[in-house]
């Protein structure tokens, strides 16, 4: 019953929200959006979750409307396999720089129809717009970047961290408009940029950025810390752990 009620607070809530930017929205002619968390604690039993973006916007019928949700940059390896005397060997690793460990794309259609390619690449929007950047030392001798490129969004599209989702964006009565963000388990933390752009004729003439923070919690947050701000001391701990668990295990077994 109380999850019932919560559900219906939740929606009552959102629906006050939403009339009140739909009229902001229409008053200034512009874009405003808003997440219905701003804050993701990632626990020790952190399976994912999903998220409510909605607003409202000023905006004739064949506007249109993509959101890209952008995590913290990482470094990230790629290797190249390849069969040698009949056993596949990895031959050659590159390692990229500033690549978004979170990307994921919300559109009313996909890109392509929304924004020629000119736009898309003035805008940053897609993955053909994400820099790749090589390592200082780092090179690739075999098979063209784009290879490279096209098997590090294969590689992330497999573990869900990079996504196109075309026509996941509900547009109610021409101005308010929903989606869901789903973050999986896999997520790191950091700030998360998020980026509402309103289209018109292919070009985007509104913009709403904000940021959603991802962090440990509890638990898990705390041995996080205590392994980034000690590390000596924790590594330390780890391998005494180790030895007195061996120890422990070895008894047992004997008795």
């Amino acid at each position: 019953m109380k999850n019932f009620s919560a559900y219906i607070l939740h929606t009552v809530i959102i629906a006050f929200c939403l009339s009140v930017l739909s009229g902001y929205a229409n008053a200034k002619g512009t874009l405003v959006a808003d997440l219905d968390q701003s804050e993701v604690g990632i626990t020790t039993d952190f399976n994912g979750t999903e998220l409510l973006l909605f607003g409202a916007l000023s905006k004739n019928s064949n506007d249109q409307i993509a959101i890209v949700i952008s995590g913290p940059p990482k470094s990230m390896a790629l290797r190249r396999k390849d069969k040698v005397a009949g056993i596949w060997l990895n031959t050659e690793n590159a390692r990229l720089e500033g690549i978004p460990s979170f990307y994921h794309i919300l559109s009313t259609k996909p890109v392509e129809q929304i924004a020629s390619p000119e736009e898309r690449q003035k805008i940053r929007l897609g993955y053909e717009h994400i820099p790749l950047a090589l390592a200082s030392g780092s090179r690739i001798d075999e098979g063209e970047v784009q290879e490279w490129k096209e098997a590090l969004i294969r590689n992330m599209e497999q573990v869900d961290l990079w996504d196109k989702r075309p026509g996941s964006i509900q547009v109610i009565e021409g101005v308010l408009f929903r989606t869901n963000v789903v973050l999986p388990a896999n997520v790191i933390p950091g700030q998360y940029e998020v980026r509402v752009m309103h289209f018109s004729n292919g070009v985007m003439v509104n913009e709403d950025i904000s940021t959603l923070k991802v962090a440990k919690s509890g638990l898990s947050a705390m041995v996080y810390n205590i392994a980034h701000d000690y590390a000596p001391f924790y590594g330390i701990f780890a391998i005494i752990f180790a030895i007195a668990a061996g120890w422990l295990a070895a008894v047992a077994f004997r008795r």
